[in-house]
């Protein structure tokens, strides 16, 4: 069952911040599936990640990799779905990454890119979820 059916809202004519929360959560879905490609093509070794290739790559690096190659693909499909389990797996990813590279910078390095575009892309999704519940009370 989709977040849709499952909080039933005005008409699409009336109404487009459900429409809102889909067009947000496929775009969403389309950078996690690239995110968790580029994962994948570093375990190939298409590509050298953050930490090098990932056979030189610390077992820290290796142990990220492989985690944001699957997480980020499950929330990819999640999102475009558009279950809540997809919006939860894929803040989950996001907040994962964030600390990765703030907390832990020491190891995995500080990216700015990365942290800021999770951090716009969840505040973007909070801002649409309280919009929607501030309208679903009105």
């Amino acid at each position: 069952m989709t977040v849709r059916e499952k909080n039933p809202a005005a008409p699409a004519e009336a109404d487009r911040l459900p429409q809102a929360f889909d067009i947000y959560g496929r775009v969403l879905s389309g950078v996690m599936l690239l995110l968790g490609l580029r994962q994948w093509a570093v375990i190939l070794g298409v590509i050298a990640g953050g930490g090098g290739a990932f056979e030189m790559m610390t077992v820290p690096w290796q142990i990220a990799t492989m985690h944001f190659a699957a997480v980020d693909l499950v929330a990819s499909v999640g999102l475009w779905l558009r279950v809540a389990w997809g919006d939860v797996v894929w803040i989950y990813a996001a907040v994962s990454e964030i600390i990765l590279h703030t907390v832990f910078y020491s190891t995995f390095g500080f990216d700015i890119l990365i942290v800021a575009f999770h951090l716009l892309t969840i505040s973007g999704f909070f801002v649409l979820f309280l919009l929607s519940r501030r309208r679903g009370r009105g």
